[in-house]
């Protein structure tokens, strides 16, 4: 007999939860450790298996629990382009208004293109990795058991308040993450209905930001990037010390983005209330 999240008695439903997150933070910060590898093609590999090995211990946790195969990462393995594509045009647009208001300029960097390959699979980790703990955990199982918003805010503030730790990070900050790419990444996973669209936006969403267009990336500065980037301007519009995602522009950007998210879900939703057949 199948186990659903919600009539999931509360005691398991916390371990579920809490253990599930602690245990997804301890594989992350293990596989990070892939930076020690001396050769750069096993540690790209390595950091794309732990990727992998994450998506697919999610599964098995998740499965213990809820006593059924969950449909998160197992369809719509498509729709990681889908989220690629978005992450990667998102960064565009910040930082082409960013040059617009004559605050961005950057110069060709000659990267060392091993460096640049490391990053981007490093990136797919910590996307795997977060969007497991943010959204497959702590969003889905609120949201099943207590409704979309408490899912949404507690998820979105937790994400934003995360990276209060890390250089350069502000109040501030925290919350313009909370609000751009919490809430943009919570709504579009409960869109899509598979963690892989939310995967591939923060994947591009990093990469892009930190080692296309050499941006802070939260606070910590990309080790290799395509482009050296040069930002004068106030903090508010620049992001500071803490990079772009500290930037009025990319908050407004992912309210509106978040916006148009939310809104496809309810009104699908009131689509379905009308029309269950």
């Amino acid at each position: 007999m199948e186990l659903h999240v919600k009539s999931m008695p509360i005691w398991k439903w916390t371990i579920e939860l809490v253990l599930g997150i602690l245990l997804f933070f301890i594989i992350d910060g293990v596989a990070q450790t892939a930076f020690l590898i001396e050769s750069q093609w096993l540690k790209s590999v390595a950091f794309i298996i732990s990727g992998i090995a994450i998506i697919g211990l999610f599964q098995l946790w998740t499965r213990a629990f809820e006593k059924e195969w969950r449909m998160d990462t197992m369809s719509g393995l498509w729709k990681l382009f889908g989220g690629i594509t978005i992450g990667a045009l998102f960064f565009c647009a910040v930082t082409g208004i960013l040059a617009a208001m004559g605050t961005y300029s950057a110069s060709y960097a000659h990267p060392h293109w091993g460096m640049i390959m490391i990053l981007l699979c490093f990136y797919f980790l910590v996307a795997c990795a977060e969007e497991v703990m943010f959204r497959g955990l702590l969003f889905r199982l609120i949201d099943e058991r207590f409704g979309f918003w408490w899912a949404i805010g507690i998820s979105s503030l937790l994400f934003g308040f995360t990276h209060i730790v890390n250089p350069g990070a502000t109040v501030w900050s925290s919350i313009a993450i909370a609000v751009e790419a919490g809430v943009f990444f919570g709504a579009a996973y409960k869109y899509a209905g598979t963690l892989w669209l939310p995967i591939g936006m923060h994947w591009a969403w990093n990469f892009t930001q930190g080692d296309v267009f050499g941006f802070e990336v939260s606070g910590t500065g990309a080790t290799e990037s395509i482009m050296n980037a040069t930002l004068t301007g106030p903090d508010i519009v620049t992001g500071g010390d803490f990079g772009p995602e500290a930037s009025i522009i990319t908050a407004i950007l992912g309210i509106i983005l978040s916006g148009l998210f939310i809104y496809l879900v309810h009104s699908r939703n009131s689509t379905y209330s009308q029309n269950p057949t």
